[in-house]
């Protein structure tokens, strides 16, 4: 969750050792995950697979598409977190700030209430969730969501019609910051108790750790003979999401070199502006010595003040004809690509200003505002893009 709030105090020496000890032991499960992960991490998922197996032992249910890359990324980000206090969200475990550099995880309330020990919405596992913000992993859903996948992720199993491909259970896998938590919490850890120095399930003597027996041989063998239809994922996005965020970006990119333009435009008026106020003020000297000086500095300051606010105008209506556009081309993007904001849901698109003008930012700076709403869309687009992309 990432949202701004005040009331901000430094851990006292106490919760100060709990939070230390929980990153310490959510170190320790990521790097055991590395060490395991020719067993438990996955690859990158390539194919959807339409209609029931004939060979349902080669399926596992999984929280996360749980890469060796977002691994090693968990442990950098981890490594550098340092912790501060929000007494007064009582229905919060945490939250951070994932687009400012700010490395700070914030602990509320329920933190401090959950379990020490691994298991679901646990002290290690949550500061897991709040670091995947920093890759750029969002908050889509906080209710449980899984996958089914085979060949050690390479195939996805998807309920809907190849027609209509839809790639939402497959989007939570990958960007959901819950689902990643919860891959650690439930999917990968360990059954079995831990007695006389091991796990009974696997045998495993670290206690902060993964279960290699939570994996079975199955999903790791390619031996799916399903013939059943199946269609990559990154040409279902090259062919639906992909062409439409390509032209919203360069609806960005020109409303951005409007902005300049506008700026520019101010700019050389402001000049125009300040030296015709000089001429004017040496007129006025010159008039009383009896001179004759010429008018054309007013002449300029009236005109540069004209042009500005034409050219303003002019630039207005056309960033309000670009972002009309923009608003019907988002709605569809944003409901598969939705994410929680301040704890709601954004299932609708994000409301673009297409009256400009009325602002205290000027015109330039509300452009920009609009250009940045759009860009975060196309970027969640992109991303999930990236995650299934063949190299």
């Amino acid at each position: 969750m990432s949202s701004r709030t005040p009331n901000l105090t430094p851990l006292t020496r106490e919760k100060r050792q709990i939070a230390e000890a929980a990153k310490q032991k959510a170190m320790e499960i990521l790097r055991d995950a590395l060490k395991k992960k020719d067993r438990v991490l996955m690859e990158k998922p390539q194919d959807l697979v339409f209609g029931d197996s004939r060979h349902p032992k080669f399926w596992m249910e999984r929280h996360a598409i749980l890469t060796e890359e977002l691994v090693r990324g968990l442990i950098s980000e981890l490594e550098v977190v340092k912790f501060m206090e929000n007494r007064t969200r009582e229905e919060t475990y945490a939250y951070v700030y994932p687009t400012t550099g700010d490395k700070t995880v914030y602990l509320c309330p329920l933190f401090w209430e959950a379990s020490a020990d691994l298991k679901k919405d646990s002290q290690s596992g949550t500061l897991i969730h709040e670091v995947s913000h920093f890759l750029g992993i969002h908050d889509i859903t906080y209710s449980e969501a899984s996958i089914c996948v085979a060949c050690s992720g390479e195939l996805v199993k998807s309920k809907s019609d190849p027609s209509a491909p839809d790639l939402k259970s497959l989007r939570k896998a990958v960007l959901n910051a819950n689902n990643i938590e919860y891959e650690f919490e439930i999917t990968l850890n360990h059954k079995g108790r831990y007695e006389n120095g091991r796990y009974s399930c696997c045998g495993e003597k670290a206690v902060n750790s993964v279960c290699e027996s939570a994996v079975p041989n199955e999903f790791l063998a390619c031996n799916s003979r399903d013939s059943e239809k199946r269609m990559n994922i990154g040409e279902i996005m090259k062919k639906s999401f992909l062409p439409t965020a390509k032209r919203l970006q360069g609806h960005v990119n020109q409303l951005r070199n409007i902005a300049d333009e506008v700026d520019e435009t101010h700019k050389n008026a402001t000049k125009s502006n300040v030296c015709g106020g000089s001429m004017g003020i040496v007129g006025v000297v010159a008039g009383l010595a009896g001179l004759d000086v010429s008018t054309g500095g007013l002449i300029t300051d009236a005109a540069a003040t004209i042009t500005d606010g034409v050219t303003s105008s002019n630039k207005q209506n056309e960033v309000e004809k670009i972002l009309k556009q923009c608003q019907g081309m988002l709605k569809p993007i944003v409901t598969e690509f939705k994410i929680y904001r301040d704890g709601h849901d954004t299932d609708s698109s994000p409301v673009l200003k297409t009256s400009l003008g009325a602002g205290k930012t000027g015109l330039s700076a509300e452009i920009r505002t609009e250009a940045a709403k759009i860009e975060e869309v196309i970027e969640r687009v992109n991303k999930f893009y990236r995650s299934v992309e063949r190299k």
